[in-house]
């Protein structure tokens, strides 16, 4: 009889414990599953990186994308002489007359047309162009820069002895499809050769 008691102690005793050592098993095996989910996550995550430095494009958000691409359209830019080849005068005559400046030295971006002489705005901005005419002695020399439709700057010279070149230049915000282009003055003429004095440049300076 005095021993009883002590038999119950010990046997719950061993009951707790047992239904320990099983929370400590169920334990460990949710804790191994833990650790196996991260050992994967991790490893993808290593695979995910390791393509990512391997293709760079990828790396690059569509914000970054949208920079690179507004960077791109903003790459406009031309320069042409009158003259392809040979040299001669243009003019005079007795309206305004369209001059083509068909001799590229540059047209990134494509926007400028030397079989019309037009450029064509591919980008909303704001767009610098410069222009020179040269001409010889006793000779009217003037060219109006256009545009569309209306004259946004002229440039204009004479001089009784020697050559001349007279320039301009001028900044227009513009929007899409407008087009820039360059006239003959009335009774002016315009002179170019190899050398090249007559040309017509523009290129975009930011968009709007």
């Amino acid at each position: 009889m005095f021993f009883f008691p002590c038999v119950i102690f010990i046997h719950l005793r061993h009951v707790v414990y047992f239904h320990y050592l099983e929370d400590l098993k169920n334990l460990k095996i949710s804790f191994d599953k833990q650790v196996e989910k991260l050992k994967k996550e991790n490893q993808e995550s290593v695979e995910c990186l390791f393509h990512l430095k391997n293709d760079h494009s990828t790396l690059m958000s569509f914000p970054t994308i949208y920079v690179i691409l507004s960077i791109e359209e903003s790459k406009v830019a031309f320069s042409a002489s009158l003259s392809e080849d040979g040299h001669g005068h243009t003019g005079p005559y007795s309206t305004e007359f369209p001059l083509v400046y068909k001799h590229v030295f540059t047209n990134i971006g494509n926007a400028y047309n030397p079989a019309t002489g037009f450029f064509t705005v591919p980008v909303r901005g704001v767009y610098h162009f410069r222009f020179s005419a040269h001409g010889g002695a006793g000779k009217n020399v003037g060219v109006i820069l256009y545009k569309n439709r209306l004259p946004m700057a002229t440039t204009h010279a004479i001089q009784s002895q020697g050559s001349v070149t007279s320039t301009n230049g001028v900044s227009l915000l513009l929007e899409v499809g407008d087009v820039v282009s360059l006239k003959l003055e009335p009774n002016s003429w315009v002179f170019d050769d190899t050398f090249h004095h007559s040309t017509f440049s523009g290129h975009m300076l930011f968009s709007v």
